[in-house]
């Protein structure tokens, strides 16, 4: 039986993986703008699907058990849905503020664990941490989970966007996928290939009036923000327990808020620091607690 990952063998797996999915929320905010949503989805997913093909091809490791459920169900969880609601959202919200909320990801993990991964259900400390977390969201909404402004809808479709990345990653905990990267090509197959058809009726062309520049960063974010943190995490979750594995989301938001500043000039607000500071409280609360 394999060992369960912990300590460094864990941590620099998870730095590696929240640096770079949280490279990917300033990059996204740099082209949400300028493609529809199904459009910037489609072609981040084909980009990651081209990313792994060729490194497969290239090791000569394209074989691989045909998982087609798997393939169904992780390309949407963790695919074509929260590619198209991020991208929604970061028109809506900033990346450090998105990341931040993105960060509520593990405590998502540890609630849905309590009816499908028994053997990982959250103890009193974790429901604790699941509460500090939330509230932490509330803050950095501010003002506008009550007023319904764009911010507020925006940091709502982040935080669907998680809700669907935990439920692919307790699906991948409970069904221990074989095969990682053979899986994560079949993923951004689908994911990419989904959001494709579904472009087609809303305005597909429009990626053809893109600046050119907008095509690099989709690219850099197939390979580097797609196709890499998600082989390596789907590799994690075959050894981690799903909430340590979830960690990554809030690894995210330090890289994010950084890349932030310096690519877009979003330096976070007071707020925004306060409401991180307290996601962040619950996330390392809920998810380093022991289980019963």
């Amino acid at each position: 039986m394999t060992q369960t990952l912990s300590g460094p063998a864990l941590w620099w797996r998870l730095l590696v993986i929240g640096g770079l999915w949280g490279a990917s929320f300033p990059l996204l905010r740099m082209v949400a703008p300028e493609l529809p949503p199904l459009v910037l989805a489609a072609l981040r997913g084909g980009a990651a699907a081209l990313a792994v093909f060729a490194f497969l091809a290239a090791t000569r490791a394209l074989h691989g058990p045909l998982q087609l459920r798997h393939w169904l169900v992780l390309g949407s969880t963790n695919g074509w849905v929260p590619n198209v609601l991020t991208a929604i959202a970061l028109n809506r919200i900033e990346a450090a503020p998105a990341a931040l909320i993105h960060a509520a990801t593990p405590l998502l993990v540890a609630l849905l664990s309590v009816p499908l991964l028994r053997e990982e259900r959250p103890g009193p400390r974790s429901v604790a941490g699941l509460l500090i977390g939330f509230a932490g969201i509330g803050v950095l909404l501010g003002p506008a989970a009550f007023t319904g402004s764009a911010s507020f809808t925006g940091g709502l479709l982040i935080l669907l966007s998680g809700v669907s990345y935990a439920l692919g990653t307790v699906y991948a905990r409970r069904v221990r996928p074989a095969a990682p990267a053979q899986l994560a090509l079949g993923q951004q197959v689908v994911s990419g290939g989904v959001a494709g058809t579904l472009a087609l009726p809303f305005g597909a062309g429009a990626a053809l009036d893109a600046p050119a520049w907008v095509f690099g960063v989709v690219a850099i974010l197939g390979v580097f923000a797609s196709a890499l943190p998600l082989t390596m995490f789907l590799s994690l979750l075959a050894r981690a327990r799903a909430t340590d594995a979830a960690m990554v989301g809030y690894l995210q938001p330090p890289f994010a808020a950084a890349l932030g500043a310096v690519m877009l000039g979003e330096v976070p607000s007071v707020l925004v620091l306060v409401g991180g500071a307290i996601v962040l409280a619950g996330v390392w609360l809920g998810t380093t607690a022991p289980r019963r």
